[in-house]
């Protein structure tokens, strides 16, 4: 079996009021928080659960979020801030800063770290927080909206959000076997969605248990649109199970098993053509992935195995399926389908190679 092998050195950039990232509690003075995960450039931040996500916008760089009143704002995106006069080249951060400053009037808090800067401001009787990092030739920016009433209440939640941002950027990118990188590779920004998947709802918990128990971390890596199903065998049948069936778990379903990795994670993608059942599991720090056109399909009718294909909630949306060993050493399935709010978890399989 031809394939391809990449090793990713994730390294992680934090960048808060304070120059540490350290927090990473979801909660905070009993305002509960979502974590928007943009895949396109590689960034996470916080979002209190008061505010309404509007889909990623049409280019990717980011995301507005509002409140149901429509009175409070957060605004999170990636932009390349230039002097178009010059030649475009890339501000620095200073420069941006005083840039920003031009513009601005009643200007209450300013402060320029090493790597961003933060200026509050006033219009009316509106107030301004925006928070703005420079990694490498990318400014990531969020800007709150709120009104002037609300300030007490928002200057927490503000802090939090600011503190939660970070970026994830792939170093190291090293090809170990054969196979033509240029054209085969799966989007470098996926594998760092996956994971940071794999890092909150798998190594060193029990995936069965986060489904079961409706689990709030996981919750953020899926679509309410779709939420998830669960492949499944009884016998040689192929079915589908859903929230409402309990994911068809019974008596013998793992509840206590929480892999980790025995070394570094490997991310290796498959070929088109390739079958994981071909690939033999003898490392459980390796992370299969491979691009799909469609989904498995099911049976819907036992007594003369009628199958039928499984829809999407998203016409023609992307599909990419990861592949872990189970405590059996067989492929464990995780299909992700690209959302207008990025990668979300569709399908697990535990059907796969006789599972």
């Amino acid at each position: 079996m031809k394939k391809t092998s990449y090793f990713f050195v994730i390294t992680l950039i934090l960048a808060a009021c304070n120059g540490n990232l350290n927090k990473t509690d979801k909660e905070d003075n009993n305002v509960k928080y979502g974590n928007y995960i943009n895949s396109y450039y590689n960034y996470s931040v916080y979002f209190p659960d008061f505010l309404t996500p509007q889909g990623e916008a049409t280019n990717l760089d980011g995301q507005e979020f509002v409140s149901e009143d429509k009175k409070i704002k957060l605004l999170v995106y990636r932009d390349y801030k230039n002097d178009y006069l010059t030649g475009g080249e890339l501000y620095s951060l200073d420069q941006a800063f005083e840039e920003d400053l031009k513009s601005l009037e009643e200007v209450s808090n300013k402060q320029i770290k090493d790597n961003y800067y933060i200026i509050e401001y006033k219009t009316e009787n509106t107030l301004h927080a925006y928070y703005v990092l420079l990694n490498g030739d990318n400014y990531f920016n969020i800007l709150f909206e709120y009104p002037e009433e609300e300030k007490n209440r928002m200057e927490s939640i503000i802090k939090y959000v600011f503190e939660s941002f970070k970026v994830k950027q792939s170093d190291d990118i090293v090809e170990t076997q054969d196979g033509d990188a240029s054209t085969e590779e799966v989007d470098d920004r996926f594998l760092v969605f996956l994971d940071e998947f794999l890092n909150d709802c798998f190594w060193g918990k029990n995936f069965n248990s986060l489904l079961r128990d409706n689990d709030e971390t996981l919750a953020l890596y899926l679509d309410p649109k779709m939420d998830i199903r669960r492949y499944y065998a009884p016998g040689t049948t192929t079915l589908l199970a859903s929230r409402e069936d309990n994911f068809a778990f019974n008596s013998y379903s793992d509840f206590t098993s929480k892999p980790e990795p025995n070394n570094e994670v490997i991310f290796e993608y498959l070929l088109d053509g390739d079958h994981i059942c071909d690939v033999i599991f003898d490392q459980y720090n390796v992370v299969y992935y491979q691009y799909w056109d469609e989904l498995p399909v099911v049976v819907i009718d036992s007594e003369n195995f009628e199958i039928a294909s499984v829809d999407l909630a998203y016409e023609n949306a992307e599909i990419v399926a990861a592949f872990i060993p189970n405590e059996y050493n067989n492929p464990r399935g995780f299909y992700f389908v690209y959302t207008p709010n990025g990668w979300k978890l569709a399908f697990v399989d535990d059907t796969l190679c006789e599972a």
